[in-house]
């Protein structure tokens, strides 16, 4: 979506070894989350992340400072499933061979 704003979900999961996860938290409890962040939650592995963020300018910087920390991460556009999506995604399907 161009100048709009945007909704995504980023699942990150933290690096191995007890000192990223000091290192990480540390880095949370001064800088905290980028600003649109509606939510953030702990898996019950307690190396799993997800945020949920909305902004109209992905912040590059909050995602430069998590990094080093984290061993993967996926970002996750979300849509709405409103009438323009269902029409997409039938005509989508009515391509599939």
């Amino acid at each position: 979506m161009r100048g709009g704003i945007v909704k995504y979900i980023v699942i990150s999961k933290l690096a191995p070894g007890t000192d990223s996860a000091h290192k990480a938290l540390d880095v949370f409890t001064k800088t905290g989350l980028p600003s649109g962040t509606e939510a953030t939650w702990a898996g019950t592995d307690g190396k799993t992340f997800v945020n949920v963020v909305e902004t109209d300018a992905p912040d590059i910087a909050a995602s430069l400072t998590y990094a080093p920390f984290f061993e993967e991460t996926t970002v996750i556009p979300v849509v709405p499933v409103d009438d323009a999506w269902m029409k997409a995604a039938q005509t989508a399907a009515s391509r599939w061979g």
